[in-house]
C-alpha cells in the first residue's frame, strides 16, 4: 500500500482535469463541525467548551482565545513583533464558529 492509502479521507478520485481530488469524510460531527478548526472530530455543547478545548491545545502552538476584563476575546497566537492583537466580541466568535448563545 502506498502512503495515500493510509490517509483517512472519505473520497479519493479523479477530477475533471485528471487531478487527484481529496475530500474529508462528511461524518466529522453535526452542524458545521468541519468549520471549527482543531475540533478533532469532537462536538461541543457551546462556545465556552470549544474555547476551553482550543486553550488546552495552546501549548502545541494552536491559536486560542483569552477572555479580557472588558468581555472581549484576544486571539493568542504567534505574531510578528509590532503586530497588534486581534480582538473579537463574543458574538463574533459565536458567528465565526457556528454557535448560538
Amino acid at each position: 500500500m502506498g502512503p495515500l492509502a493510509r490517509v483517512p479521507l472519505g473520497l479519493v478520485g479523479l477530477g475533471l482535469a485528471g487531478l487527484v481530488v481529496l475530500a474529508a469524510p462528511e461524518a466529522w460531527g453535526n452542524g458545521g463541525q468541519a468549520e471549527r478548526p482543531f475540533s478533532q472530530g469532537r462536538d461541543f455543547a457551546d462556545l465556552d467548551a470549544y474555547l476551553a478545548h482550543l486553550e488546552a491545545l495552546g501549548p502545541m502552538d494552536i491559536q486560542w482565545y483569552r477572555r479580557r476584563p472588558d468581555g472581549t476575546y484576544e486571539q493568542i497566537r504567534l505574531r510578528l513583533p509590532g503586530t497588534p492583537p486581534e480582538i473579537f466580541t463574543r458574538q463574533e466568535l459565536l458567528d465565526r464558529y457556528g454557535f448560538v448563545e
